[in-house]
């Protein structure tokens, strides 16, 4: 339905080739035409060089980006609907089953950083359970006029959802305008999903399945935050070169 592709792009690390001198003590009379607050023409060579090098990256980045794949397949299959906004980084899937509406919401995340000898310890990383492939979102289920329901937080790794807390609220406007950090700190979220009864936990899940909550909506929220993440970078590149270049 929706596989999951490698959709990470590589970011290269950016450092100043010339390290940090100690500042020197001015001149108590230096004279007035040694002091200066601005240089337009090191304003100009500097913007000329990032001008240069942002070219360069999109360049990079245009020829490399592609957009994911069988989107259209999973929102036809599923049922739901996906929106986003251009410069958010917020998106949401949305199905209405039934007397009841289902929301997913997700963020855009950046890629894990590559580090040297990553490759020589991909078998130790996969060991200790770390992955490119995962996600955070948040599932609303509310009832007919969407004021009650449930607040599911929910993680996803290599397809693979795990819960971890469900909430009932009253009010159901208010927890979506609510950060889930927020929302578990001020307010009581529900027991650790692990630790309730597993006859619970599988009933749960279950009923969560019947929303659409499974492996392919996995898959597509873990690469779909990568790849508005990586969206939003390309269209930052291009805001940074155009006003760069003015």
């Amino acid at each position: 339905m929706f596989s999951i592709k490698n959709v990470a792009t590589k970011f290269a690390f950016r450092g100043a080739s010339n390290a940090l001198k100690a500042a020197k003590p001015m001149m108590m009379f230096a004279p007035a035409a040694q002091r200066s607050f601005a240089d337009y023409s090191a304003i100009q060579n500097g913007a000329d060089k990032l001008v240069k090098a942002l070219n360069k990256e999109i360049t990079y980045e245009q020829e490399n980006y592609s957009q994911l794949e069988d989107i259209d397949t999973f929102l036809n299959e599923s049922g739901f609907a996906f929106a986003e906004t251009d410069a958010g980084v917020g998106m949401t899937l949305t199905k209405t089953v039934g007397d009841k509406t289902i929301e997913v919401c997700f963020d855009a995340r950046q890629p894990l950083p590559e580090e040297e000898g990553q490759e020589e310890g991909q078998e130790a990383e996969e060991e200790q359970g770390m992955s490119e492939n995962y996600c955070d979102f948040t599932i609303f289920v509310s009832n007919g006029d969407g004021s009650r329901g449930l607040v599911v937080e929910a993680t996803s790794m290599d397809t693979e959802i795990n819960f971890n807390s469900v909430m009932v609220t009253e009010d159901l406007a208010t927890q979506r305008n609510t950060h889930r950090f927020e929302r578990q700190m001020k307010m009581y979220a529900g027991p650790d999903f692990s630790t309730l009864d597993e006859r619970i936990q599988t009933s749960v899940t279950e009923y969560l399945e019947g929303f659409g909550v499974n492996e392919h909506l996995a898959a597509f929220v873990e690469c779909m935050s990568l790849d508005k993440d990586q969206r939003l970078y390309m269209n930052w590149l291009a805001d940074l070169h155009d006003f760069t270049a003015e």
